[in-house]
């Protein structure tokens, strides 16, 4: 599926997770989901980061000086490693401005399947319509990332000690995401 600019595309096999900020629970979020989702389908796991990390050259599918596309084979301690663990049959991670985004993505496009696909991104929601997508926030602390909100995305609250959510709902039919009510 290719990106053009100022048209968002369906994904509707694309699960996206974002989130008030740093540390609210968006790669627990994601892991669950996976482990829910990967013993019925092949899921494919997703990262997108507006910062360039050191990166393992071997896991390198295309990079350029605007972005990174790795692969992930890794086991570290690493949000991408962790939907590896998670149950992902493969996990992709991008690493680019959000500016280059558009293209990344769609040179990502050429390696992504049209089964389920779980993705923790912070911009991606501007240049596709996912099937669905989640918005996990703190309990108790101010909505920094309003701008997510006018997508109105399925709120979850982290309480502090875990996420208020019942992965069963998250369901695929014919590669398309659907919440349970």
């Amino acid at each position: 599926m290719a990106v053009k600019k100022d048209t968002k595309i369906d994904y509707p096999n694309l699960l996206l997770i974002a989130g008030n900020g740093r540390n609210v629970g968006k790669t627990y979020f994601a892991c669950r989901v996976i482990e829910s989702l990967s013993k019925q389908f092949p899921v494919t796991g997703l990262k997108i980061t507006s910062h360039i990390h050191e990166h393992n050259s071997d896991d390198v599918l295309i990079k350029n000086k605007h972005y990174v596309i790795l692969q992930e084979k890794q086991i570290t301690g690493k949000d991408s490693s962790l939907l590896l663990q998670a149950g992902a049959k493969q996990v992709f991670f991008v690493m680019t401005a959000p500016e280059y985004l558009p293209e990344a993505f769609e040179n990502l496009s050429a390696f992504l399947p049209e089964t389920p696909i779980v993705c923790e991104s912070g911009g991606l929601h501007e240049i596709i319509n996912p099937g669905l997508f989640f918005f996990i926030h703190l309990k108790e602390t101010p909505v920094k990332k309003a701008h997510h909100l006018i997508h109105h995305p399925i709120i979850v609250i982290n309480d502090g000690e875990k996420l208020k959510f019942d992965y069963n709902k998250i369901q695929v039919n014919n590669n398309k995401f659907s919440l349970v009510l």
